[in-house]
Order: structure tokens, then C-alpha cells, then sequence
């Protein structure tokens, strides 16, 4: 956690009156991903969780674009301050904004329609460092973790990179999943195309 906070810790207080500058965006940003998301999740009254917001955009940008019924939470506590920063007039109106451990969520059993996750399964992973059996075990406790709080027929939409293949397999161990796109191309009924993307792009249905 320590790296993490130290990251936001900087990007908190850099020196611009650009609030914009304090903001980046993992693998893409909510602008290329919106027509995917949209395909998968079309209610705007979704209730969604996004986990491991940190100084990432796309939590602001999903409210903007009319998805109102946000929760998110961080491991690192400056990560919530950068997204409080980020949200700026809309914070009252978010859900939840907390400090939370995806391996050991806060949250009721059933409580969300999908999780939109951007780069927080590949951080778990990578928490593990050299140890390769401890990374998949942290990473199949936040699989699990996030099937315990999504309703059956919820969505989990994962953007990733770095373990998608470790991500998969976390995903494929757990028989409550039915998988809906498997990273390959995807085109949506509008015609826009996940080659776009640069990232992999994996979504799964509780069954």
C-alpha cells in the first residue's frame, strides 16, 4: 500500500491549478470504453462498484455520462482524497467512497448490478510480487469477494493488461461465471471496435 500512497500522495499535491493534471487514466480512459460498457450494462440506474478508483477519471466521467448509482473504494487511503479531488461538487452525490480491501469487501451479499473494473485485478496480482502461488490466492479472494456482492445475472467488466491470463484463470476456477466476451475482437451494434482498446477486455455474468 505504501507505493500506492505514495503515488497519489504526489499526484495530491503537485503544484497546478489544473485539477485535470492530478488525473490518470489506467490503460484508457472512459471516453473509448463507454460504447462497451454501454452494450453490457444499458440501465443508467445500474448499481455499479468500482474498485481501486485512486486518481483515475473514470469514476467522475461515468457520473457525468448519467450512471448515478456509483460505489467505489480504494486499498490506499490518499487514492480515496485523489478521488474526492477528482469528483469535486459531485461527491455528495456518489453512493460510497471509502478505503476497502477488494479481498475482504465492507459490502452486503447481493448489493451491486456490476463491477466495472479498470487495472485493480492486475494490482492484486502484482501485490504478490515473486510469489506466483500468493498472487493468484490474492487475486481469486478478490474474485470471489466481488461474486459475494454482485446480484445474480450482474456483470463484472474487467479492463486489464498486465494478467489477464491470471485473471482468467481466477475467473474460470469459480463455476458462478458465464463468460461474455473473452478479450478476442468485439464489435458493438453502434460498430464501434474493441481493437480501439489498449488493453484486454473481459466481461463475465453471475450466473
Amino acid at each position: 500500500m505504501a507505493f500506492w500512497d505514495e503515488s497519489y500522495r504526489q499526484a495530491l499535491h503537485q503544484p497546478s491549478d489544473n485539477s485535470e493534471a492530478k488525473v490518470f487514466s489506467w490503460y484508457c480512459d472512459w471516453g473509448d470504453l463507454q460504447p462497451f460498457f454501454r452494450e453490457f450494462v444499458p440501465q443508467k440506474e445500474s448499481r455499479i462498484l468500482i474498485p481501486g478508483v485512486g486518481n483515475d477519471g473514470t469514476l467522475r466521467d461515468m457520473f457525468d455520462y448519467g450512471y448515478k448509482c456509483l460505489t467505489a473504494f480504494d486499498y490506499a487511503p490518499e487514492g480515496v482524497e485523489c478521488a474526492k479531488q477528482i469528483l469535486g461538487h459531485r461527491m455528495p452525490s456518489i453512493d460510497d467512497l471509502r478505503v476497502a480491501d477488494c479481498r475482504n469487501l465492507p459490502y452486503d451479499k447481493s448489493s451491486f448490478d456490476v463491477v466495472f473494473d479498470k487495472g485493480t485485478l492486475d494490482s492484486i496480482f502484482l501485490s504478490g510480487g515473486s510469489d506466483k502461488d500468493l498472487s493468484q490466492k490474492h487475486l481469486e479472494m478478490a474474485v470471489s469477494e466481488l461474486g459475494r456482492t454482485l446480484k445474480s445475472g450482474g456483470i463484472v467488466f474487467s479492463v486489464n493488461a498486465a494478467c489477464s491470463s491470471s485473471i482468467q484463470k481466477s475467473f474460470d476456477n469459480n463455476r458462478m461465471w458465464e463468460q461474455l466476451q473473452d478479450g478476442s475482437l468485439f464489435t458493438t451494434e453502434d460498430g464501434f471496435t474493441s481493437n480501439n482498446i489498449d488493453a484486454t477486455m473481459l466481461v463475465w455474468r453471475k450466473i
